[in-house]
């Protein structure tokens, strides 16, 4: 793959394909996963052009972050690499609530940083809105972090 493209109005550059991984640890959303597959499926992905990699807390309630962390961290390809993840929702016993508050969100950044054992995320998102958080609050939060 050689022809690159811009996300958005960030800095960050990448191949056209990129990979998701909602199948990659995300056993509350697909039954039977293997986790050794999926993590083969990264690195032949990674091998074979693959530079952005998207994930989440949702897919397996951080378990896909911690499968690609150990795929990223075992191929010392991490600076080649565009990692994006995604913040919310909590679980509970009733279900999911979206939390977009930024006290929560800076903990969460915090805990993606250890599943996906880097020191840095290129592209953080918000999963869910939620109607309580003032979206300038969130983005700032999220603003704060990146600076």
């Amino acid at each position: 793959m050689t022809n690159k493209v811009q996300i958005g109005r960030t800095d960050l550059v990448v191949n056209p394909v990129g990979m998701g991984t909602n199948k990659i640890g995300g056993h509350n959303l697909f039954p039977n996963l293997d986790e050794e597959a999926g993590k083969d499926a990264v690195r032949y992905a990674i091998d074979h052009g693959i530079d952005f990699i998207d994930t989440a807390y949702l897919y397996g309630k951080g378990r896909s972050e911690e499968l690609i962390g150990e795929v990223v961290k075992e191929t010392g390809k991490r600076s080649e690499l565009v990692l994006a993840t995604k913040i919310s929702p909590v679980f509970t016993e009733d279900g999911m609530i979206n939390n977009n508050n930024p006290d929560f969100l800076k903990q969460e950044v915090e805990k993606s940083l250890k599943r996906l054992k880097t020191d840095y995320i290129d592209l953080m998102y918000i999963h869910y809105p939620d109607e309580d958080t003032p979206k300038a609050e969130a983005v700032g939060a999220l603003q704060e972090l990146k600076d």
